[in-house]
């Protein structure tokens, strides 16, 4: 905050109304004196030079004016910042070219009013537009040959100056801006054309209007102002740029005292008011854009929505008006940006780790920047609660939660696993580990369970890469290509086996899709940003449609399910292990790029689906033991603390027609001290002994001891 010095002199507003005094003493005088001149000259003018007098008037064009030249006042349409507003109303954004804050005349305090009539216009609910004393006056100043002075103007000749007419100081000018104005007043009712003059106003520090003034110097909305803090912004209507005050304080302050003198002069408040108010410390605040406050790369994102949406109304998005109801949610925003705020240290070790690169413009070896990035739907409406497009908006707006085509790796995996449980293969179902080649791609492995037995399941929760492109073989790549593609992923995915672990870049907000259809139980929801569009008036522009409109059926329930308690033993057993405290009320999946270039935690409850992702935007590679389970989880796992502190977690629902079994997590058999399997009534398997017991009966005891969880 930016404090006003101490008065400059401690009783300069018993110096003003003094002043004031005085000058209303001498104002007097002179407008007497002015009035016998004009009187004069009139007489002179209709009794000698009536016929010159008609030609000097017709050449200003005074017979031409007619109602319809007051057309841009009379059909004004105030310019407005259009606001974005959370999913409580809340405002968190707000476009503009130039800063407008309307507020119409019943919303103006009284005491602003007061203090603009004061000093600008006093006679202002009395005149018929212009005031005649002040033109004495005026006129007096010019017969005494001084340079024709602007003053002398009311608040409605100021209206008409300011809409109709140029800055020039000339009779011509300022006999059409009394013609005007007089026939303004016949149009408009003072309180309107008050509103006008307030609203339109430049006020300095970026801002037009009153209420945009009170944000710009105050911080706050005009109906939250004292009466101190309203003769201050009274006082700048004469000149901004000399009274600003965050650039000149003791200016400002001068000039408030200024207009305190003159409501009192005006007997407008009493002298112990004026005490009061003139005593009161005045603090003003650094303006800050609220753009970049709360979500800002959410706010652009749902800026280049609205133009997306209003293709043929794009001019109203800036200074429209437009209120623009978004889907964020203020209590997960702020939980995943401490996230990332939390996970600040890790990230920067993460960072140390990272070998240098070269700059892209100067070719000077650099440290990389690591990076992240949070998306947050849910999953029953698609609505984005939270988007963290990066570490640091000032250093960077590019947003990575949208605009980033990243590998996904093994968070890609529930595409192929999700067709197999959709058909006939179910998560007991034996798989050989080995290496393997396809078309001469052979994916790397960093597990070391090769010449091992084990189940599908375990193969999943596990990460294994070779088992998945078996089973990939098995189901055909172009089948799992449109599976992925109907499970959300918009983004091209390449027709090759490295697809099936992840080769294929894509946005977050595919796999946002993606896993929101498992959370959601099969139902894929377009995730979006915006709910409704309305004008300054109240109509709507645009509406979100329902979300049975928005909504396709991509994998029965059963299905959603299984993957689901798959992606539970993610947590439990697998990958994700480090965070195994949240298996019980959540799911995800750990993906890992080659040299951990990607990382990623994608984990969702039944009504929130949280993608994280770190890395480094030129793909450098990191150095060391890094996969998403040590990169992108704990990140995951602090937010999903967070939030889940707020929201009260949910239980998965077990549809219809599923059973579970304790079964061994390597050979598929049931077994008492197995994992909980889940399957399809009647898919469940049958057998009580290993593949083991039978090769140990037979004699081959090579296999003895081989039991991995």
């Amino acid at each position: 905050m930016i404090a006003n010095s101490k008065h400059p002199v401690p009783d300069l507003w018993t110096a003003e109304l003094a002043r004031t005094r005085a000058q209303r003493s001498r104002m007097q005088k002179i407008l007497m004196a002015a009035l016998r001149i004009a009187l004069i000259c009139s007489l002179v003018t209709v009794a000698g030079a009536g016929a010159a007098s008609i030609i000097w008037l017709r050449d200003l064009g005074i017979f031409r004016m007619n109602d319809s030249m007051l057309a841009p006042i009379t059909n004004y349409r105030p310019p407005d910042n259009s606001l974005v507003l959370d999913q409580s109303g809340n405002k968190i954004g707000e476009f503009f070219d130039t800063y407008h804050v309307y507020v119409p005349f019943e919303k103006i305090p009284k005491s602003l009013i007061d203090a603009v009539i004061a000093i600008e216009d006093r006679n202002f609910w009395t005149h018929y537009g212009y005031d005649p004393r002040g033109m004495a006056r005026a006129l007096l100043v010019h017969l005494k040959g001084r340079r024709f002075q602007q003053g002398a103007s009311t608040i409605t000749q100021q209206v008409v100056r300011q809409f109709l007419l140029t800055q020039e100081r000339s009779i011509a000018r300022k006999v059409n801006e009394i013609v005007l104005a007089h026939r303004l007043e016949k149009l408009l009712s003072k309180e309107k054309i008050f509103e006008i003059y307030v609203n339109a106003s430049f006020l300095g520090n970026g801002a037009y209007g009153v209420g945009a003034a009170s944000w710009r110097y105050f911080g706050k909305s005009i109906d939250r102002l004292t009466s101190a803090e309203n003769a201050l912004i009274a006082g700048l209507f004469q000149s901004p740029s000399r009274y600003n005050p965050t650039r000149w304080p003791r200016r400002a302050k001068k000039r408030q005292m200024q207009v305190i003198a003159s409501l009192r002069a005006a007997k407008l408040i009493s002298a112990k008011e004026m005490r009061s108010i003139s005593a009161e410390h005045l603090k003003y605040s650094t303006y800050q854009p609220i753009n970049t406050e709360v979500a800002p790369w959410f706010i652009d994102h749902v800026r280049d929505e609205a133009k997306r949406l209003l293709a043929d109304k794009q001019s109203l998005i800036k200074n429209g008006g437009l209120r623009i109801y978004t889907t964020l949610d203020h209590g997960v925003q702020v939980a995943a940006e401490k996230a990332l705020e939390f996970s600040r240290s890790h990230l920067d070790y993460i960072g140390k780790r990272a070998p240098p690169a070269p700059h892209p413009q100067t070719g000077k070896l650099i440290q990389p920047e690591i990076e992240a990035a949070v998306l947050v739907t849910d999953p029953r409406n698609g609505s984005i609660l939270a988007m963290v497009g990066g570490r640091d908006y000032r250093r960077s707006q590019f947003n990575r939660t949208t605009q980033a085509m990243r590998s996904p790796g093994s968070a890609f995996k529930p595409v192929p696993f999700s067709l197999a449980l959709a058909g006939r293969h179910k998560w007991s179902d034996l798989t050989f580990v080995a290496p393997v080649t396809v078309e001469n791609y052979r994916p790397r492995s960093h597990t070391e369970d090769y010449g091992t037995e084990t189940t599908l399941l375990r193969s999943f929760y596990k990460s294994l890469n070779a088992p998945t492109v078996e089973l990939g073989q098995q189901l055909g790549l172009d089948q799992v290509i449109q599976h992925a593609k109907r499970l959300g992923i918009r983004s091209p995915i390449k027709n090759e086996y490295g697809s099936l672990l992840g080769s294929s870049e894509v946005q977050m907000l595919d796999l946002s899709r993606m896993y929101g259809s498992f959370a959601s139980g099969g139902r894929l929801v377009e995730p979006t940003s915006i709910l409704k569009i309305e004008d300054a008036s109240g109509s709507v522009l645009w509406e979100l449609p329902s979300v049975a409109e928005r909504t396709t059926t991509v994998m029965s329930p059963q299905t959603a399910f299984l993957m689901t308690q798959g992606m539970r033993d993610v947590l439990s057993f697998g990958t994700g292990y480090s965070s195994a405290a949240l298996a019980s009320y959540a799911a995800g999946k750990t993906g890992t790029s080659n040299d951990a270039t990607d990382n990623w935690f994608c984990g969702y409850t039944p009504d929130l689906v949280a993608i994280v992702w770190v890395g480094t935007d030129n793909n450098t590679p990191l150095i060391g033991d890094f996969t998403a389970g040590t990169v992108a989880l704990p990140v995951w796992d602090k937010f999903m603390n967070l939030v889940l502190a707020v929201r009260p977690p949910q239980n998965f629902v077990m549809p219809a027609n599923i059973v579970s079994a304790k079964v061994h997590a390597n050979y598929g058999n049931l077994s008492p001290d197995g994992v909980t399997m889940f399957f399809r009534q009647g898919n469940e398997p049958k057998q009580t002994s290993s593949p083991l017991d039978a090769l140990n009966q037979a004699g081959r005891d090579g296999y003895r001891g081989i039991f991995l969880r």
